[in-house]
């Protein structure tokens, strides 16, 4: 799915107009939103008529701005205004429903606040600067998909003793994760679609290795892709590589809305440091779903290797990821995760360390490719258990090199060190 491209249409009336035109302009490219405006994509020299016309024929959505001299010029036909009067109404004779155009109000005191054409559309008032911040969020919720309102599911009829067939998205889950219809948690068609796309992904770089994160709520939040983004933000923790839920700070890698939640993809053929290909993908949907599948860290350093104290390290950063991803969601602490790690591109590897002050005991490659295991903890709990947690969701895939087994002492002594910020 494609960043949502939007055209903005308003009278040049004058130049105090015009700079307010190009901040709304600027804050919704702020805000992820691919918007197209003359004062920085018309060029002089530009045959004006074809930049109007293929600007609204191909975006998502359009904006007007409808100021009092913008509606007299669309009702009159003159001008840019009314050249893009008829190039509007012509989409609308073949789809009157439409919604991909949205009236905006400013400076505006006739009586008719939007042009005839455009007939009763609802429009967002812009006349208040003090509204602005206000105004723009209810412009980017409807731009991104993310109404603050939610059409709540259907309950049951309090006259039937039946409860009706409902559509709506609203799922529970018992202890162990498993919904009412039997299904986990952690294989609904999200993560599979999710899944999908990033293994596809991985594979032009041509890497094998990866390890794959689920997190799943038991209890469904609804939440904004502009809070999504935020909460990620906030939910990173800086460590080797690159962290859980990268949020980068070049556009061409940064996080991208879509209708139903976040999700990037980071693919270089080639880095800077190591010569070698690396790649990560993250999605985080509205009702507090993370996916997650990145390179292993290990392929930076060496051939065929598995470093037991950095699979101790990544799978301790993604527990207290996802403490903090939900805490900022407001998810209670009471409330159940479903947490699934999977690495892939095992066999073949040898189990090792990353350094010389940690060593362990040579194995023979595994011929082993998989291993998976999961755990269910209570939100508020994760950084209380991280250490067993830890152990239980790592232990299978040690097994796998010649029956490995680590001390428990062991784990708790990388774990803690590295909740504490210290070397591990």
């Amino acid at each position: 799915m494609a960043v949502v491209r939007v055209f903005v249409s308003y009278s040049h009336d004058s130049d105090a107009h015009k700079a307010w035109v190009l901040k709304l302009a600027t804050d919704l490219r702020a805000a992820s939103v691919d918007a197209s405006l003359d004062q920085w994509d018309l060029a002089p020299g530009q045959d004006t008529s074809m930049f109007m016309q293929q600007g609204i024929s191909e975006s998502d959505r359009v904006v007007l701005v409808c100021t009092e001299s913008y509606v007299k010029k669309a009702e009159a036909g003159s001008g840019g205004v009314g050249y893009e009067r008829l190039i509007l109404t012509a989409e609308l004779v073949q789809n009157i429903d439409t919604k991909k155009f949205i009236p905006l109000v400013r400076n505006n005191s006739l009586k008719g606040k939007v042009p005839n054409f455009l007939g009763p559309r609802l429009y967002i008032d812009f006349s208040d600067d003090v509204q602005y911040a206000a105004k723009l969020e209810e412009l980017l919720r409807e731009l991104l998909g993310a109404p603050a309102a939610v059409k709540p599911p259907l309950g049951p009829n309090p006259f039937s003793g039946s409860a009706p067939t409902t559509t709506g998205t609203g799922r529970t889950a018992g202890p162990t994760g498993v919904t009412a219809s039997g299904q986990l948690l952690l294989d609904d068609a999200w993560f599979a679609k999710e899944a999908s796309a990033a293994t596809a992904g991985i594979a032009k770089v041509k890497l094998l290795g990866h390890m794959e994160l689920r997190l799943s709520l038991h209890a469904e939040i609804n939440k904004s892709q502009l809070e999504l983004l935020n909460a990620a933000k906030a939910s990173q923790i800086r460590t080797f590589g690159w962290p859980i839920g990268l949020v980068a700070t070049r556009e061409e890698y940064g996080p991208r809305p879509y209708p139903d939640g976040i999700r990037t993809e980071i693919s270089i053929d080639q880095s800077a440091m190591t010569g070698r290909p690396s790649y990560d993908y993250w999605a985080l949907r509205s009702n507090g779903d993370f996916y997650l599948l990145q390179s292993l860290f290990e392929d930076d350093r060496a051939e065929k290797k598995i470093f037991f104290n950095t699979r101790i390290v990544r799978v301790t950063e993604s527990l207290m990821f996802a403490s903090k991803l939900y805490s900022t969601l407001g998810v209670g602490p009471e409330t159940r995760l479903s947490v699934r790690v999977t690495h892939r591109g095992l066999a073949g590897r040898e189990l090792t360390s990353a350094g010389g002050n940690r060593c362990i005991w040579p194995s023979t490659p595994t011929q082993a490719d998989e291993s998976r295991s999961e755990i269910v903890v209570a939100v508020g709990s994760i950084l209380e258990t991280i250490v067993d947690d830890v152990r239980r969701l790592l232990a299978p895939l040690f097994m796998l090199f010649d029956f490995k087994e680590l001390n428990e002492a062991v784990y708790r002594d990388i774990v803690e060190r590295f909740v504490k910020g210290e070397s591990t």
